[in-house]
């Protein structure tokens, strides 16, 4: 590469220029740091054949050095800091993800790893850290789902929790927070909150969509059904939803977490006769017992966290 001098030797002026603007350069105390910092040594010929590679740096990091935040960022190339790179007689200028585009990714990852129905932001940023261990009556479920959060891997199975009591307790926001914490592993996670699931089913038959919905979410690493019990109660819902799903789950050992405000006990009853007065106690017992051998029960009580 030819030096910035030998391309305007004739202009004695803007070679006057060019030394003013290298002396101005070599005062930049951020420019001089960062050299000093990735051990990059300045001479004159380094500093010629590298001007233009220089000069972008020295704006490009200031502006970095202002930066709130990857919404406010200022770069032509977003999200991406510069650096130097010495290659001995020459200065390298390239650019790579700032710690905010870094963060941003990793929640991306999270976020696909990690899919719901309607599910409630708050939910949705639900942490096992921010959860009240006062009360007794969740200390039990709580670990039980802490521990399976740290501890899961797909090469062995490991059962999941029902977790049944009274309404605003907080047994979803304690299976959002482990739905997190697994999404943060990479490990896929479906939280579903099952009336809005059935609703959503429905309308992918008009689409001719049903059964790859259905398939994804029989299938997925980790399932959580939210509220079960709270759905429409028809025996399609019953013989061809929630039956095949957990079936297919209880077959390939899939972990399979429930919330809901009835016990397993009081589901099978419910599920014995349906809203369109179809009865069958058998079907609903079968699907008492794909539950139990998918989930551990536990009854949580406490305080009402919604009010």
């Amino acid at each position: 590469m030819k030096e910035v001098g030998n391309f305007i030797n004739l202009d004695n002026n803007i070679n006057k220029k060019i030394a003013e603007i290298k002396k101005e350069l070599l005062q930049d105390k951020l420019l001089l740091e960062n050299c000093k910092k990735h051990k990059i040594i300045l001479n004159d010929e380094k500093v010629d054949k590298s001007l233009m590679n220089l000069l972008q740096f020295s704006e490009s990091y200031s502006k970095c050095l202002k930066c709130v935040g990857l919404d406010n960022c200022n770069q032509t190339q977003h999200g991406f800091k510069p650096l130097l790179k010495d290659l001995g007689n020459f200065i390298h200028l390239q650019y790579t993800p700032c710690d905010y585009y870094k963060a941003y990714l990793a929640q991306l990852e999270v976020t696909n790893c990690l899919k719901s129905f309607y599910m409630p932001k708050k939910i949705m940023n639900a942490s096992l850290d921010n959860i009240d261990i006062k009360d007794i009556g969740r200390t039990k479920a709580l670990s039980k789902i802490a521990t399976f959060a740290k501890s899961y891997t797909e090469n062995k199975f490991q059962k999941g929790v029902y977790i049944h009591g009274a309404f605003g307790i907080g047994k979803t926001y304690m299976l959002a927070a482990m739905a997190n914490a697994l999404a943060k592993r990479h490990i896929k996670v479906f939280l579903v909150y099952l009336p809005d699931m059935i609703r959503e089913l429905k309308s992918a038959i008009g689409k001719n969509n049903l059964e790859n919905l259905l398939n994804d979410i029989k299938s997925v690493q980790v399932l959580i059904l939210d509220d079960i019990g709270s759905e429409m109660n028809t025996q399609w819902v019953r013989d061809e939803i929630i039956g095949p799903i957990l079936q297919y789950r209880m077959l390939e050992e899939l972990p399979t977490f429930f919330s809901s405000n009835k016990s397993i006990e009081e589901l099978i009853r419910d599920y014995a006769t349906t809203t369109d007065n179809v009865k069958d106690v058998t079907k609903a017992e079968r699907i008492g017992d794909r539950i139990k051998a998918l989930a551990d029960e536990f009854t949580v009580t406490g305080e009402n966290y919604r009010y």
